[in-house]
């Protein structure tokens, strides 16, 4: 009898077996793999192909459930009994009974395929043997340094703030010019000792018109004039007072130049001018003199707003009348620069020269210069709020934050706190807020800030809520509450459970003041709200008659109601 396989429509046996078809046992491993296998739950059986020593495939048997849909390009085996497998939709012929078929196989395990016949397995294929474990190798792991982190999207950004002993070292050395030497021929030492005696001697009085060009009138004091008559009645020299005179009015016109000198080039080259401009104060007076003279030299280093590099005389000066004409003189020249855009030596004219805090200040501030700007309003003016405000507009956030916490601003403190997204640390803050409107009864306000600022309505809700069954400032947060429900059916069900459940005594015209509001919306709730208006009028008329003036909102077509109001108003 010759036993072969014929192809059929169907698998008459179960599937048990996958057939991979390849002569080399790694491609075995790699199909294994993509297959799911567990080397430890299969057996391989090596399959020789028709030619002495080779190898057509292998059959892989499978301790579990094989799954059909991973076995990609292999075949599947019918388990025809323990020890026979055949190729899928392949049925055996001739015909054997399963008795016959254990007799024939019962030596071991067959394969029956129709490429290469009948196939017995004389053993299983151990993989462990064939696999070579890999040398292990000693190497050195090196991470790498962290990379630069790009964000995606920006949510906000900070300006880190320098000292400002950086921001005044910045001043000095990058933006202003250094130090010169003018060259000047000032008074001698014997004539500065002339100049002091003579002011000591004489005095003037003046007629001038705004203007340095001035008439001035030499008068003597009373010591001089005793030293001339004595003088004169022992000889008859008479012109030496007016000699003294003419020397004094020389030594004055010399010393006037300077200041001549210093409104010229204010006028022609004001930021040269500024180098050697002198401080006023508000007393007429001004440092920088040397024994009551003026004398034009180099003040300033630079334009620095808050260095002390003012090269000061011994002495404290009166300009009279050069001192508004001064004054008016800085000024314009301190507008003239803010013209031009020059902000910061703007700010050097107010605060160095004309002791203008807050002017420097502000300047600084329209100029954008906010650091430094808040620096003045702190170091000379005790400014916080303004301060604050200008670190806020340089994006100085921390500096900000810091000012506004002494302030006791804790809504700006947490609102600067959202702009850089630390919503933990600014939730403190606004929660402070709240316990602030709460302890004033100002719970509207305080809901507020739950629904717009911390995004937490439920809270806000439940705030107003409060508000309305404590009586603290009832109406306004039972309308606000019923206000901020948006679907009319919700709406119905709360304004109904505070009808049923809330209403008191004390606060039932609270309540018909409310419902007045939503029956006015005319919407689908007007005739339930009505209803409600009639029975808490009924309910109250007896502890108020006043109330029922309220039933005209609720029927304002209604002309004999408002009648009726009236006669029973009248009749109470």
């Amino acid at each position: 009898m010759e036993l072969k396989i014929k192809p059929y429509d169907k698998n008459i046996y179960p599937i048990g077996g996958i057939l991979i078809r390849d002569a080399f046992v790694i491609n075995w491993i790699k199909e294994i793999q993509l297959i799911g296998f567990n080397l430890d739950e299969i057996k391989i059986y090596p399959i020789p192909a028709t030619k002495v020593n080779t190898i057509w495939g292998c059959l892989v048997l499978s301790q579990n459930k094989l799954n059909l849909h991973k076995i990609g390009k292999n075949e599947l085996f019918q388990i025809v009994s323990s020890n026979l497998f055949i190729a899928e939709k392949s049925i055996i012929s001739p015909s054997l009974t399963m008795s016959e078929i254990e007799k024939l196989f019962a030596s071991g395990m067959h394969l029956i395929h129709p490429d290469v016949g009948i196939v017995e397995f004389l053993e299983e294929l151990n993989i462990s043997k064939l696999i070579k474990q890999p040398e292990l190798k000693n190497v050195t792991v090196r991470a790498p340094e962290k990379g630069v982190f790009i964000p995606k999207r920006i949510n906000s950004f900070q300006v880190l703030p320098v000292s400002s002993e950086e921001v005044l070292k910045n001043l000095e050395q990058n933006i202003f010019p250094k130090k010169e030497k003018l060259p000047e021929q000032p008074l001698t030492l014997f004539e500065k000792g002339k100049l002091a005696l003579y002011k000591a001697l004489f005095f003037k009085t003046t007629n001038y018109k705004s203007s340095l060009n001035s008439n001035s009138k030499i008068h003597r004091n009373a010591f001089l004039e005793k030293i001339e008559s004595l003088i004169n009645a022992v000889t008859k020299n008479s012109n030496w007072v007016q000699k003294l005179e003419e020397d004094y009015e020389n030594l004055e016109e010399r010393n006037q130049k300077q200041i001549d000198k210093l409104m010229d080039l204010l006028k022609k080259n004001p930021e040269e001018a500024l180098k050697y401009a002198i401080p006023l104060d508000g007393t007429g007076t001004t440092r920088g003199g040397v024994n009551q003279r003026f004398e034009l030299s180099k003040r300033w280093f630079d334009f620095s707003l808050f260095s002390g590099s003012v090269n000061t005389g011994t002495g404290s000066i009166d300009l009279g009348i050069h001192y508004n004409v001064l004054q008016d003189q800085y000024n314009k020249t301190a507008q003239d620069l803010i013209n031009n855009k020059e902000y910061l030596k703007a700010a050097f004219v107010y605060m160095k020269l004309l002791k203008n805090y807050h002017l420097a200040a502000k300047v600084l501030e329209d100029g954008k210069h906010y650091q430094e700007s808040a620096t003045i309003y702190l170091k000379r003016l005790n400014d916080k709020k303004k301060a604050a405000e200008c670190y806020e507009k340089g994006n100085l956030i921390a500096d900000a934050i810091d000012l506004y916490k002494d302030l006791g601003e804790n809504e700006k403190v947490g609102d600067l706190y959202i702009s850089i997204h630390k919503k933990k640390e600014a939730e403190v803050y606004y929660v402070k807020v709240i316990d602030e409107y709460t302890s004033r009864n100002q719970y509207v306000k305080a809901s507020l800030i739950y629904k717009v600022k911390m995004q937490d309505a439920m809270r806000g809700q439940a705030l107003l809520k409060s508000g309305w069954l404590e009586n603290k400032d009832a109406v306004n947060c039972l309308n606000n509450y019923f206000n901020n429900i948006k679907d009319l059916n919700v709406l119905k069900n709360e304004i109904n459970q505070v009808f049923k459940n809330e209403l008191k005594s004390e606060n039932k015209e609270h309540f018909i003041s409310v419902i007045k509001l939503e029956y006015q919306k005319n919407n689908e709730l007007a005739s339930t709200i009505r209803e409600m208006a009639y029975q808490v009028v009924a309910d109250h008329i007896h502890k108020n008659p006043a109330i029922v003036k309220e039933l005209k909102a609720f029927n304002p077509k209604d002309f004999e109601l408002s009648k009726d109001v009236l006669r029973f108003k009248i009749n109470k």
